[in-house]
């Protein structure tokens, strides 16, 4: 494909792979309308000239006008991390992602998520290919990680104080509160998802201890789509009620099939905790499914859904609310925003507001923007860097060390990246205005909302989980 210049341009033309230009014009048109919406105390040259550059270009996605070269160019100088400062603090889909959970700020310091990353890179690439990894005891790959030995270099994080001796006695103490009950593991299973599972288990028990959450009573834990029931079996287990799982789909590993061998190691370091209490299962969409045949509480339940992809969650949201039975406290991540439908989502008004999108075109362009999460795989690789970087980006990048080495990078004129440096942050920004439709809808019923971070996002990238709690 082939751009004609504007005048500044005239002697030259633009080329550019079908791929390059139809990202750049979603992300374009997505981003325009929020500028327009949001303008910030601070006004920077960067911010201005990004509008500059933007100006002529459809307000809406679902218009399917040219592009021109200043258009086509117009994110090339910003660098990943430098996008989302430009909405400023009156932006309120951005101001909200920022906000870590007690546990991550308590628990995951910076050495520990280098240490984490190297150690899921390790296993990552010995089970590459291996169809079934050797299983081993639940807690033990997760100990060699997080639980610091003073006679190891190469794998743990070496003590050098009492406050890194304590956070070690207190990742030991969580890794058996929540991995004893379990079935044995591979080793990147674990790491993948044990901090997850701890992640949300800790934020539930943070908000149970709050001033509105010590009003509810727990009976039930509700996990939406929980799969293998290992999420729902833990947090049963330490807030010691009734666990019930609601999917269509039961893995052959699952927690609850007793047919599966789900302990195969017979010499263990530690005992295995047997469950005390019952792991309940609804083969169906929440949706589906006729509650008035359930015994099922909802004034005393708490409701988690990990990972749930595209607008299941919305639709989990409006039809609990069309039968009058939305739970006191929610813990929703949502994931896969690319696979959603405009028509199932619970706020549309508030996106034709927001980011002008009023039909499914709208949503399909703006939503698979998000697929542009840099991976944990990406974010563990270190990018090459250049030394003529500054000359490619211009002054006034305030980037982290992490960040400075992504910007630096040769980027190849045949990726998208060429073109959309900041790919990662038009996918969080997108991601944050879909959530934030989402708590504008559950403030509407009362709840008061905010996003955490459960996780860091060297963990997973999808690492927000939208909170909601009420009084009962």
């Amino acid at each position: 494909m082939q751009l004609g210049c504007c005048s500044s341009h005239a002697s030259n033309a633009l080329k550019c792979r079908v791929k390059q230009y139809h990202s750049v014009r979603h992300a374009a048109r997505f981003i325009f309308p929020l500028l327009k919406s949001y303008k910030s105390l601070l006004c920077t040259p960067r911010r201005e000239r990004l509008e500059s550059m933007l100006i002529g270009l459809p307000d809406s996605l679902a218009h399917e006008g040219p592009l021109n070269y200043m258009h086509l160019n117009a994110f090339a100088e910003i660098c990943e991390g430098s996008l989302l400062p430009m909405f400023g603090g009156r932006c309120s889909e951005n101001k909200q992602t920022l906000s870590p959970s007690a546990h991550v700020l308590e628990m995951w310091k910076p050495h520990l998520q280098e240490v984490y990353k190297e150690a899921v890179a390790k296993l990552s690439h010995s089970e590459t290919g291996k169809a079934r990894p050797q299983r081993f005891e639940a807690g033990l790959a997760a100990k060699k990680v997080f639980v610091a030995e003073r006679d190891e270099c190469n794998v743990c994080f070496q003590c050098e104080n009492a406050v890194e001796d304590t956070l070690s006695r207190r990742w030991s103490e969580l890794i058996d509160r929540y991995s004893l009950v379990l079935p044995d593991r591979s080793p990147l299973h674990e790491l993948e998802n044990l901090p997850q599972e701890i992640g949300i288990g800790e934020l539930l028990r943070f908000l149970l201890c709050s001033r509105e959450g010590s009003e509810i009573t727990v009976k039930t834990v509700m996990d939406v789509g929980g799969g293998n029931g290992f999420l729902a079996t833990q947090l049963a287990e330490n807030l010691q009620c009734d666990a019930l799982v609601v999917d269509p789909f039961t893995p052959k590993h699952a927690i609850d099939n007793t047919n599966f061998p789900h302990w195969m190691v017979n010499c263990r370091v530690r005992n295995r905790k047997e469950r005390r209490f019952k792991l309940h299962r609804i083969s169906s969409r929440l949706q589906d499914t006729n509650w008035e045949t359930v015994p099922l509480d909802f004034g005393s339940c708490v409701l988690v859904a990990k990972h749930l992809c595209g607008t299941s969650i919305d639709l989990c949201l409006r039809y609990l609310f069309s039968i009058n039975k939305l739970p006191p406290l929610l813990v929703l991540v949502p994931c896969c925003f690319n696979k959603g439908h405009y028509a199932e989502y619970c706020n549309p008004v508030y996106l034709a507001s927001a980011a002008d999108i009023h039909d499914e075109i709208a949503w399909n362009h703006c939503t698979r923007l998000t697929d542009w999460n840099r991976s944990c795989h990406q974010q563990r690789v270190q990018p090459n860097t250049s030394s003529l970087a500054p000359k490619l980006y211009g002054d006034g990048c305030r980037c982290t060390s992490i960040n400075e080495a992504h910007c630096t990078r040769v980027r190849k004129k045949w990726t998208v990246e060429h073109f959309l440096p900041c790919m990662d942050d038009v996918a969080s920004l997108v991601e944050s205005v879909i959530n934030y439709g989402r708590i504008l809808w559950l403030r509407e019923f009362g709840y008061s909302t905010s996003v955490v971070e459960y996780v860091p996002r060297c963990v997973t990238p999808k690492n927000r989980a939208i909170v909601a709690i009420r009084s009962v």
